[in-house]
């Protein structure tokens, strides 16, 4: 199967024939249908750009300098249990270092 551009959907019939490098090749997220009802949305999974991962820590580290960290995390608590992982520079390095 040949992948150009943005697909609307995707079969199941047409899923069932793909390769992982079409997988790979499709612009972002993409509908897989039987007939006409969605049943699932293929997203190729891709290498995260360092860079641009680098200077949106930096700015949400720089946006967090204001907040009150205690705060939040009540009012997130509302929603379960809270991520307790303070996620900047170090510990996303230290992440894709495991991974």
């Amino acid at each position: 199967m040949y992948v150009s551009g943005a697909m609307a959907h995707i079969s199941i019939r047409d899923l069932q024939k793909m390769s992982s490098e079409t997988i790979a090749k499709l612009s972002g997220p993409t509908p897989v249908k039987s007939g006409g009802q969605t049943v699932a949305i293929l997203t190729p999974i891709r290498k995260a750009d360092l860079e641009r991962l680098g200077a949106a820590l930096t700015l949400a580290e720089e946006l967090a300098k204001g907040r009150d960290a205690a705060a939040d995390d009540a009012a997130l608590a509302q929603y379960g249990e809270v991520d307790p992982t303070n996620w900047n520079e170090e510990a996303i390095r230290k992440l894709y270092q495991e991974g």
